[in-house]
């Protein structure tokens, strides 16, 4: 067992060089039912929306011999990895063919069409999507395939191609039909800019792209208890930090995840042999890393601030919510069984907190007594503007019934006001406007300084936020969990059982049950409520930072 101050680190930082895979790694992390002995987190510089092939009848001719290209090909600065890629780039005649998936085309600012009757329309697109799909595979392609010649009527920008009279005509391998990428299709039709090099290889560009690439990292995420558990990872500023191997967390640059600082090291746990378990979040831009030592009612909850220097501090060792606003700390304690005289705040700099507010209140917490009960829980809601902390709050000498309110605390006279007669359990403060959730789940909004509260829906919520004075709800679970946009009817995802929405970096960051029916188990509003990235894929957590997507799979 380690000695409690052997948990925090010599401010003296060591660089320490790793190696990382150039492979493409299958986004799953089981293969033939085995965990994989490292988790991998993808990220992209990019959105993402993830549609199916577009698939076409069996319609073709002749079989033709076809390689893998032997040179780099490069395709809006993301270089394609063809070896694990279930599309890859082929080679005819010496001459590169292209895949047209959805994505793939409307990478390039392409549309197409598939009609059983007029065949396949290819469309030069006035818009590009910013985003790449990797389509990768857990098996190496080989060397050498066959494709076949398609027998189908094809449209190019509206012109027909004889395709049986072409040089280079179109194929189709796995189902899907390959241009090829010669002058006249690439430059003529689709104004791509068009470049090859035995140095470079092949460079294809559509101006209209903004520009943006992306990629995938592996991160050594820590494996433990026989593969259920895998280390957390969070985004912080310019970093990630994650979990690696024996309790070791590390911070890596984002743009050079092979290099890494160790930063902290857990402890032990107090009742194993194992390390403590541990998560990790961006609050206020800072990373924290949270655990919990000891039994459950016994125990210490401790949150540690991982500096970008490679320091860290230890904010809090109880159970507290913690929050920095500016020159100004606050801080809610939130112990167990709940008690008055919690809320206090200290300026940046000084040692001690002072208490502040009413005596007579429980800060930080829902909590709400009727005839036969009592109780309730911690809350995270928490503001500070101006003179005012806004926080949830209940009067706890109430003999008859009550419920927790949103309450604003001056903090030079501690005076605390209840701002509506409404209960409430969650609150988002947008602007000079106050969004929230009351015990029954209907939802308000209320001006900052209170008044009368205007009820938003005339049916219970599960949960919301706000990006922009547009609310965004999570339905009661009777009426399947999915998320809408307040004021429309259709689900945004329908099918999609949600397991976490929030706003990330102006964006409304929302992923759904594995097991949903949904299409999508990602999806990526922008502050517009424009859909900007979609996946298929299920993951354990969605962050966005810098205008990034970073995820990991299920």
């Amino acid at each position: 067992m380690l000695d409690r101050r052997s948990i925090f680190l010599n401010t003296t930082v060591q660089m320490e060089p790793i190696a990382i895979s150039n492979r493409l790694i299958y986004y799953y992390h089981k293969v033939e039912g085995k965990m994989k002995k490292k988790s991998k987190i993808i990220f992209l510089l990019c959105f993402m929306i993830l549609f199916t092939v577009l698939n076409k009848p069996s319609v073709y001719a002749a079989e033709v011999p076809v390689t893998l290209p032997a040179f780099d090909v490069v395709l809006n600065g993301i270089k394609i990895k063809n070896e694990y890629r279930q599309y890859p780039l082929i080679v005819y005649k010496d001459i590169t063919y292209f895949p047209m998936t959805y994505f793939d085309s409307r990478f390039l600012g392409i549309e197409t069409k598939w009609n059983d009757v007029t065949g396949l329309e290819v469309t030069k697109s006035s818009e590009t999507s910013v985003t790449y799909e990797p389509y990768t595979i857990a098996r190496k392609n080989l060397n050498k395939y066959a494709a076949s010649i398609p027998a189908f009527s094809i449209k190019v920008n509206g012109n027909a191609i004889k395709n049986s009279n072409e040089e280079y005509p179109l194929l189709k391998f796995r189902d899907v039909t390959y241009f090829p990428m010669t002058w006249k299709f690439a430059v003529d039709e689709f104004g791509w800019k068009y470049s090859f090099s035995n140095k470079d290889g092949l460079i294809i560009t559509n101006p209209k792209y903004s520009g943006l690439k992306a990629t995938e990292v592996e991160l050594p995420l820590a494996v433990r208890d026989g593969g259920s558990f895998i280390g957390d990872f969070i985004v912080a500023g310019k970093y990630y930090y994650y979990e690696g191997e024996k309790g070791i967390i590390y911070q890596s640059p984002i743009d050079n995840p092979s290099i890494r600082k160790n930063v902290y090291e857990l402890p032990l746990w107090t009742y194993g042999n194992s390390y403590v378990y541990a998560s990790l979040e961006t609050v206020d831009d800072k990373a924290i890393l949270s655990y919990h030592q000891g039994g459950a009612s016994m125990g210490t909850d401790y949150k540690i601030i991982l500096n970008e220097d490679g320091t860290n501090e230890t904010f809090s060792e109880g159970y507290s919510n913690r929050r920095d606003f500016g020159n100004y700390i606050i801080n809610v304690c939130q112990f167990v069984p709940p008690s008055q005289n919690n809320l206090s705040i200290k300026k940046v700099g000084e040692a001690e907190y002072k208490p502040i507010g009413d005596n007579n209140y429980i800060y930080g917490w829902t909590w709400s007594r009727t005839e036969n009960s009592e109780g309730g829980g911690p809350s995270k809601d928490l503001y500070l503007i101006g003179d005012d902390i806004y926080v949830l709050a209940y009067y706890k000498p109430r003999s008859e019934n009550g419920t927790t309110g949103i309450h604003k605390v001056n903090i030079n006279t501690g005076e605390t006001t209840r701002l509506c007669e409404e209960s409430a359990v969650k609150f988002i403060i947008c602007d000079d406007t106050i969004y929230f959730m009351d015990i029954e789940g209907y939802l308000y909004k209320l001006p900052l300084d209170g008044n009368m509260a205007e009820k938003l829906t005339d049916f219970t919520v599960s949960d919301f936020t706000v990006l922009n004075h547009v609310v965004y709800y999570v339905s009661a679970d009777d009426k399947g969990h999915e998320l809408f946009k307040l004021g429309q009817s259709s689900s945004l995802n329908p099918g999609g059982i949600v397991k976490s929405v929030n706003i990330q970096d102006g964006y409304v960051a929302s992923t759904f049950e594995k097991s949903s029916s949904s299409k999508f188990k990602v999806m990526i509003l922008n502050s517009e409520g424009k859909e900007v990235f979609k996946s298929s894929i299920a993951v354990k957590k969605v962050i966005v930072n810098d205008n990034q997507v970073f995820y990991d799979c299920e």
